[in-house]
């Protein structure tokens, strides 16, 4: 969508980016948060490719960049739990005193280190944290906690962390040696993060505003084929920390997603020609691109999962299926007829050998096992 090397000319009616950016926002579904009505209100989320849209954020949005090129890391200098610091850390050195935090849609939770990470803590954050609530199905504490990104804190309330529609709370340990954070869907269900990689491989940079009260994420759009997703369950800008000369990019198309009990995000995309679509995780803390060869029955599917070019699911998979099957059976076919041709070849030679050797016992001229005195044995005298 954004190779700077593809040069089209719409023959394939291919829409490239302008710029290298995108943003991404959710919306609560939480039946417990102050504004939500007596039901649950329907989730939503958005992709906002080229940029992001002012009309999405409130305030000024903090810029900072990336501190890799391969991942979405922002630096994390501080993580409370109400007025309780999670994160606290033993060098006295301010350049050490940082956790890297992924931006990671792929995440539905706030994932922190259950251990001193080789002695940059004094304590573990999780069991802290632990601690404090209790027992995290019904917790005894209901503080926010307060996320401090390059200087800039970001509040994630108990209504983000408590998940009253699965009756959990949405923080996790981090898995052994992974030495930072993971910050899931519970940060961009109140805030929109932007994604911009106009200047990669130099450099990336990531921007969190808070989302506006107001905004409504899309439900069409009239220039693009909507992408289809569903979320399941297993213009101020602070410029402070931005490169020199930076200007931020506005987007262009929004891409609506269907949000659905606050957990991952599945999208149709189409690939090829002729079209085929097939169903993909949007996922900022991958660093890959993949997708199935085949439909996954249990996958959610916004459109007919096809594989090959055309028909409906079932028939492209037995076809495939079918395809399979005889290739192998030839593939074993020939190596048999393989084995079996050389099993004669060499019989042939050994019976060969033994008549040469015979006629020669009986005083042949003849230099060929099958020559006239063989012939005179099978046949009778030779005129």
């Amino acid at each position: 969508m954004s190779d700077p090397l593809v040069r089209d000319g719409g023959k394939h009616n291919i829409k490239m980016l302008q710029r290298r950016a995108f943003s991404f926002l959710s919306t609560d579904c939480n039946t417990s948060h102050s504004h939500t009505q007596s039901k649950a209100r329907e989730c939503q989320a958005e992709i906002q490719l080229g940029g992001y849209d002012p009309a999405s954020v409130d305030g000024k949005m903090l810029l900072t960049p990336s501190i890799t090129i391969n991942d979405y890391v922002v630096v994390a200098l501080s993580l409370k739990f109400g007025n309780t610091e999670l994160l606290d850390f033993v060098p006295t050195n301010p350049r050490l005193r940082y956790l890297p935090a992924i931006m990671d849609s792929g995440t539905s939770c706030l994932v922190i280190p259950d251990s001193k990470l080789s002695g940059l803590l004094k304590s573990s954050p999780y069991s802290k944290w632990k601690s404090m609530v209790k027992k995290t199905h019904s917790p005894a504490v209901k503080d926010d906690f307060h996320l401090n990104i390059a200087g800039t804190i970001f509040e994630i309330s108990y209504d983000d962390w408590w998940l009253s529609v699965s009756n959990q709370s949405c923080v996790q340990r981090a898995p052994p040696g992974f030495g930072g954070l993971l910050v899931g869907d519970v940060l961009f269900r109140r805030y929109v993060v932007l994604f911009d990689l106009r200047h990669y491989p130099e450099t990336v940079v990531i921007g969190i505003g808070t989302q506006s009260a107001t905004y409504v994420p899309a439900s069409k759009h009239a220039t693009i084929s909507k992408l289809s997703a569903t979320k399941r369950l297993p213009i101020n800008v602070s410029t402070t920390h931005a490169p020199p000369g930076y200007q931020v990019p506005y987007a262009r198309d929004r891409i609506p997603i269907h949000n659905q009990e606050m957990t991952q995000y599945f999208i149709n995309v189409t690939v090829g020609t002729p079209k085929q679509v097939f169903t993909v995780i949007f996922d900022t803390g991958s660093a890959v691109f993949g997708i199935f060869t085949r439909c996954i029955p249990k996958a959610p599917s916004y459109g007919t999962c096809t594989f090959g070019g055309g028909g409906s699911a079932n028939d492209s998979y037995m076809l495939i299926e079918g395809a399979v099957w005889i290739l192998t059976f030839a593939v074993l076919c020939s190596v048999f007829g393989i084995f079996v041709n050389i099993y004669y070849h060499k019989r042939q030679d050994k019976e060969e050998k033994i008549a040469r050797r015979k006629s020669k016992s009986k005083g042949s001229t003849s230099n060929s096992s099958f020559g006239p005195e063989r012939l005179a044995g099978m046949y009778g005298a030779i005129p």
